[in-house]
């Protein structure tokens, strides 16, 4: 199976090759071009051409430069004004100027609302989540994949510092809602639920048995998310992985590549093995290199490890694998 980029629509035949290439973190208008085929990054110059060009909205403009002291009021205006312009141009079947208005603002409305939760704590995110929950509306707001952005930092952020039962649980409950309503094509959402995993444990709402039962309709996203449970609790991970695997109902096979199939299984090993590499961390939330921002040293306990290398075995995954593999060996 290809694993398509939602900001340049590039695909890439691995999760490894999609985790390393970083077209989230800049423009391609903003990338140098090396010769008339090929941009600096080595990419072919046909993606930096694919997205239609950033649509400016001066009101929204005015909003976002007022909004420098984090004042509320003002950010609760430049929100209404994007998900208004979005809508108007999803009515209108103007796929471009949604684009391309999307492309142009939602990077600096994720940082404005990033910085104001910062500042003033969790009510003010509470306070969008509930303008704009899921059941106001048929359909996802437009404004969604924004607050699933800010909400998936502050989980990373408010475990890492006070422990997982800081996270409020209406905000947990909230990416629970878009997890229950998702569909399998919505790609822009799937991805926003990945730091779904950092609320694993939380006394108050059993995430990981959410996450189990995400694993069988929506495999490809459940990966991510138990990589990102990982790194806030590697125990209580690998009790989630082991019944999971065990789960007689998840044990399909899945086309990697056209001419390659593996076991579901064998797909939500990728999850430990991206945790313990030094080089591959997750890309979500977007435009937020978290493991730089907040020092994240991860290292897996010996236990985890057996217990993992226990799974590749029930699995007769060994074959598959060198002689003296490491669990780097199971990425995918």
């Amino acid at each position: 199976m290809s694993h398509e980029c939602d900001d340049c629509g590039q695909e890439f035949d691995t999760l490894t090759r999609l985790r390393l290439h970083d077209c989230s973190t800049a423009d391609s208008s903003d990338r140098n071009t090396v010769d008339s085929s090929e941009n600096e990054d080595g990419t072919p110059s046909e993606w930096a051409d694919r997205r239609p060009e950033a649509v400016e909205l001066e009101a929204l403009d005015e909003l976002l430069t007022d909004t420098t002291d984090g004042e509320f009021d003002t950010l609760s205006q430049a929100m209404a004004t994007y998900e208004s312009e979005l809508e108007s141009a999803n009515e209108s079947d103007a796929s471009d100027r949604y684009s391309g208005i999307r492309r142009a603002y939602r990077r600096q409305l994720i940082s404005k609302l990033d910085e104001a939760t910062r500042a003033e704590g969790w009510p003010v995110l509470e306070e969008f989540i509930r303008a704009y929950h899921p059941d106001t509306a048929e359909d996802f707001p437009h404004v969604t994949t924004i607050l699933q952005n800010v909400t998936g930092r502050n989980f990373i952020r408010t475990r890492l510092a006070d422990g997982v039962e800081a996270i409020p649980v209406v905000t947990v409950e909230y990416i629970e809602t878009i997890r229950t309503e998702v569909g399998g094509y919505q790609d822009n959402i799937l991805e926003g639920l990945h730091p779904y995993g950092w609320g694993i444990g939380h006394p108050d709402f059993d995430v990981a048995e959410r996450i189990h039962e995400h694993a069988s309709s929506h495999i490809f996203s459940t990966s991510p998310m138990l990589e990102h449970a990982f790194y806030a609790d590697q125990h209580t991970a690998v009790d989630l992985l082991e019944r999971i695997i065990h789960d007689e109902s998840i044990h399909h096979e899945i086309a990697r590549r056209p001419s390659e199939k593996i076991t579901e299984a064998r797909y939500l090993l990728d999850a430990p093995a991206g945790a313990v590499s030094d080089h591959y961390w997750p890309t979500m939330p977007r435009y937020w290199d978290w493991h730089d921002d907040l020092a994240v040293d991860f290292e897996l306990e010996d236990d985890v490890e057996q217990r993992i290398r226990n799974l590749v075995r029930e699995e007769s995954l060994e074959n598959d694998l060198p002689q003296d593999w490491e669990l780097t060996d199971l990425m995918l």
